[in-house]
């Protein structure tokens, strides 16, 4: 029997989050293998609280082809920005903010056009349709996003939008508005204390845009895209707009992050001895993310007795590179010019990352050894693509594959 042990990161207790990303995690796996044992050590509930010029960890700095852990050629992620991710991550801050912008960029022809309070105003009147009421169970929306249709309603600024929009950009206007209103349902539920699946969930929270588009225009079931606002958005307005309003809510954020790296920094032994103890002598898989998975490498490289009972080490959105690269990592010290060997008898490492999680770094570009990186797309906005790996169908493939044969991760010693 297959044995899975899930290590959490920074800022997770044991809480209802993390009990449901755990049985995600335990789901996804046991519908690959019924047999498979997965277990979790919800470490952050007992003991939680000179920068390499040459930054390799960071995704982009040095790009190599990858592929697919079995060996299997697939095609290359496009690594230019997303500006729907972008756009989505402005909405979660403000859900009125491509609507407005819109209305600031108006066309040249007469404002004089389509009115689309009628069908907003007939989707808050009539009974949410029987499919459309699951997605947004499904989503963690249901009870708020009700209360986002009526406060729609309520703005005043909203008729002024949306009463004389141009013949030619009704689609526009239209997407906008389904956005805005998944967008600030999505925060009442943070506002409520929940952590609704839509942030972590793009292709969830796309389908649920695709649904209200056709209820609100039968006759276009195609939501239309968004407008790249980035092309004409300087960055200093973006900075303005964007990170000073939300500059307490941020520097909380990353002070909350720190303290728990802080405080493992602290008291890692005691940490690295009841995972440890979690492992026994049962060869285990360690599943870690962000946080988790600099305690797993480090307990790797400081207890080698532990390794003949990890057959492969999985991290996803974890922070190992860049803590070696500024000697931050047990006793590795700071890494150099040349990748560091790992050393003989270190697992197989499957390390995912993805290029809109600030929190998430490549490995291969700093450590020599049995590794794989893989680039995933969540299509979602930091911070919640780093908690958006576990949705992923990409994922779980490459997880699949990996343990059921650790020795087919491509060996990239160099």
């Amino acid at each position: 029997m297959t044995r899975v042990l899930f290590i959490h990161g920074t800022m997770t207790r044991y809480d209802a989050d993390y009990l449901r990303g755990f049985a995600t995690i335990r789901d996804r796996l046991q519908s690959w293998n019924p047999r498979v044992q997965v277990d979790k050590f919800p470490w952050g509930e007992y003991w939680g609280a000179e920068m390499n010029p040459r930054f390799l960890s960071i995704p982009g700095v040095e790009e190599r082809a990858a592929p697919l852990v079995l060996g299997a050629t697939s095609d290359a992620l496009d690594d230019a920005p997303d500006p729907t991710v972008a756009v989505w991550g402005m909405l979660y801050a403000e859900p009125y903010a491509e609507l407005v912008l819109l209305n600031a960029s108006p066309p040249p022809e007469s404002r004089s056009g389509s009115n689309l309070l009628p069908a907003i105003q007939q989707l808050a009147a009539d009974p949410v349709p029987e499919d459309l009421a699951d997605l947004l169970h499904q989503g963690g929306i249901a009870a708020t996003f009700p209360r986002a249709l009526q406060r729609m309603l309520s703005a005043t600024e909203f008729y002024s939008l949306l009463s004389n929009v141009p013949p030619a950009h009704t689609d526009d206007y239209r997407s906008a508005l389904v956005r805005a209103l998944l967008a600030d349902a999505m925060r009442l539920a943070l506002d409520d204390g929940a952590y609704p699946l839509l942030f972590s969930a793009a292709r969830l929270r796309d389908s649920i845009a695709e649904r209200l588009a056709q209820i609100l225009d039968p006759g276009v079931p195609v939501l239309g895209g968004m407008r790249d606002w980035l092309t004409f958005l300087p960055a200093t307005a973006l900075t303005e707009m964007l990170l000073q309003p939300f500059r307490v809510e941020l520097t909380k954020a990353i002070l909350a992050f720190l303290g728990d790296i802080l405080t493992y920094q602290l008291r890692r032994q005691a940490i690295q001895q009841a995972i440890a103890a979690q492992i026994g002598t049962t060869p285990t898989v360690l599943l870690a993310h962000s946080l988790g998975g600099i305690a797993c490498i480090d307990l790797l490289l400081s207890h080698p007795t532990i390794r003949r009972y990890v057959p492969l080490m999985i991290t996803a959105g974890s922070q190992v590179g860049v803590m070696h690269e500024i000697g931050a990592l047990g006793s590795l010290g700071v890494a150099r010019a040349e990748p560091t060997h790992l050393p003989t008898g270190f697992p197989p490492w499957l390390n995912f990352y993805d290029r809109s999680d600030m929190l998430g770094f490549q490995a291969t570009t700093v450590f020599g050894g049995t590794i794989r990186d893989v680039a995933l797309k969540s299509g979602q906005p930091f911070p919640h693509a780093h908690n958006a790996y576990w949705s992923n169908d990409q994922l779980w493939e490459h997880v699949g594959s990996a343990i059921e044969r650790p020795d087919h991760i491509t060996i990239q010693w160099r």
